[in-house]
């Protein structure tokens, strides 16, 4: 899947991609994102800014489940998580988000209960005035 990266998130990270030597963009927004999800420390949110042009990046399949039920929880689409999740990243704002670390979620079935129709009974005749009171015997 590709996202288009924020100009400001990929000038952060086109620094980063040229100190570690990785070839594509997209390779080091993956890396990023297996250090968010696994909680790493990269140190690198000192690294330069370098403006770059290239803001479309691909994502590898690992990322997409936890991206999108991160981004349903936030009400935001996949880039919109993709970009606030590196951006407070590498601001070392590491504490003030929650990742998912399962790739699905496996819910159980729930147990169907059956419900018995109810049947019409027939309202039974209760004695009213002199009847009740007969009824009584006092």
């Amino acid at each position: 899947m590709q996202v288009r990266l924020a100009p400001s998130v990929a000038a952060k990270v086109e620094g980063i991609r040229q100190s570690l030597e990785y070839l594509k963009l997209s390779d080091t927004v993956n890396l990023l994102l297996d250090a968010i999800r696994h909680k790493w420390d990269l140190k690198i949110s000192s690294l330069s800014q370098i403006e770059t042009k290239e803001t479309r990046v691909r994502l590898d399949k690992r990322h997409h489940d936890w991206l999108s039920q991160y981004g349903s929880e936030r009400g935001i689409n996949i880039a919109s998580a993709t970009n606030l999740l590196i951006s407070e990243y590498l601001a070392g704002n590491v504490s003030s988000f929650q990742t998912p670390l399962t790739n699905s979620v496996n819910q159980q079935p729930q147990n169907q209960i059956e419900i018995a129709p109810i049947e019409q009974i027939q309202p039974i005749e209760k004695p009213k005035g002199q009847a009740l009171m007969r009824s009584l015997k006092l």
